[in-house]
């Protein structure tokens, strides 16, 4: 049986929300502290030479700089394919052929984010790029896919959406093989 909401209120709001739900299950009252985040996209560009283009920047909540797939939050009135094509332009200065692969959560144990991941190829570099986020210092990365595995299983990659875009892809390129 699922469980049943029984309260429910926020406690902050800004980019994300906070909430606490108290809720009723297994004949217990339980709560839950949940983050309410935006769907977001994240992009795995391969060129044609096998390359996989990322980013590294720093991240303020570990305080390290990671490698990563270029990636971000769906603004408003924006489809997934959409934020995908402005991520690549803001993030690595490229477009191309956007192929939707899947969706995941990122953290369902306490945040509501799901992103939606996509496999860009034919990639072309882009006249007209957009300004990149006021919080974003990137360096554009280019690896080969199977440098970027080794890199994944080594630990130099440790963003979890990156190991797991990069594994699918690796994946479905040796089942198209």
């Amino acid at each position: 049986m699922p469980p049943k909401l029984v309260a429910s209120k926020k406690v902050y709001q800004g980019k994300i929300s906070i909430r606490v739900d108290d809720y009723f299950l297994n004949n217990r009252m339980l709560r839950a502290e949940v983050i309410q985040h935006s769907d977001s996209v994240g992009v795995i560009p391969v060129d044609d030479k096998e390359n996989v283009i990322l980013v590294e920047q720093f991240r303020f909540a570990p305080k390290k700089s990671l490698i990563e797939i270029p990636a971000g939050t769906i603004e408003e009135n924006e489809t997934p394919v959409e934020a995908a094509l402005r991520e690549m332009n803001q993030e690595i200065g490229f477009k191309g052929k956007i192929t939707p692969l899947l969706h995941w959560y990122l953290a369902p144990g306490y945040d509501t984010e799901k992103m939606y991941i996509f496999l860009a190829t034919d990639l072309k570099m882009v006249r007209d790029r957009l300004p990149m986020d006021e919080d974003e210092t990137i360096q554009v990365r280019k690896m080969k896919l199977k440098t970027a595995v080794f890199a994944c299983m080594n630990g130099q990659i440790s963003d979890c959406k990156t190991i797991a875009a990069i594994l699918l892809v690796a994946r479905l390129n040796d089942v198209h093989q």
